[in-house]
């Protein structure tokens, strides 16, 4: 079923042209890709997108065959300029979707090195009233902008990623500033009583991917699913509880 999932997402989102896997190589793809990523960073790039694409990328050129030539480098410099130019993107406030400039937000202190436990932790915690987070899902790229600096500090550390890993986390804790900031001038405070009533989902069961083949929301369930319990895995926790995970999902019909 994630697999059907998968195919599901390709099939709707179709490429118009063909990826050349005979292409050029690109040398030096994993330290070009984080040079693009420190230009951009400590800014709140399009809900983290950056980060959550390029931490994607590294994790599949390393686990398949895929080689790492220019156009693929390429592409994703095209991308991530694109998100670092489209701004921090919308939040969701009294039911309209604002853009909450980040020069109006305090600055965040004392916040914690992002490590698997410590993104857990805020994810969990972090609280938003439900019409909120219906508008615009916002816990959920916590979550996986959380674990894409998580990744990304891991995967590139050869790199002297530790010299520039602040950059990364900057532009994640100015996200959650924000929404905290965005709470604040919310007038609803209605919590998650109808998702609570409904029951959490779990990935770990067939029920979870078969609504997946529902709706697939641009691949949500599939990319929420894998930081979470990857996120669980690397902190060396058992999920048996995903009530709060179930947050970040689109409502039972």
């Amino acid at each position: 079923m994630v697999r059907r999932n998968l195919d599901q997402i390709v099939e709707e989102k179709r490429n118009q042209g063909i990826y050349d896997e005979e292409g050029e190589p690109k040398i030096g793809f994993r330290p070009e890709l984080l040079r693009l990523l420190i230009r951009n960073g400590g800014k709140d790039n399009s809900l983290g997108h950056d980060a959550i694409y390029a931490s994607y990328m590294l994790d599949l050129i390393e686990r398949s065959g895929i080689p790492a030539t220019q156009e693929l480098f390429d592409a994703m410099a095209t991308m991530l300029q694109g998100f670092a130019d489209s701004g921090p993107g919308y939040v969701t406030i009294n039911g309209i979707h604002t853009i909450v400039q980040p020069g109006e937000v305090p600055e965040a202190e004392n916040q914690p090195e992002l490590a698997p436990s410590s993104v857990l932790e805020l994810f969990h915690a972090f609280s938003r009233p439900e019409r909120m987070e219906r508008g615009d899902m916002q816990l959920g790229h916590l979550l996986t902008h959380g674990h894409a600096v998580v990744e990304l500090k891991r995967a590139l550390r050869a790199e002297a990623l530790e010299e520039h890993g602040p950059v990364l986390e900057q532009s994640f804790f100015k996200r959650t500033a924000l929404l905290a900031y965005a709470n604040a001038l919310e007038k609803e405070e209605t919590e998650f009583a109808s998702n609570a009533a409904a029951g959490a989902r779990n990935p770990l069961e067939p029920s979870y991917w078969e609504e997946a083949l529902a709706d697939s929301r641009h691949g949500h369930y599939g990319k929420y699913a894998y930081s979470y319990l990857r996120l669980c895995r690397l902190a060396g926790f058992r999920p048996e509880n995903f009530q709060s995970f179930s947050r970040i999902l689109p409502p039972l019909a």
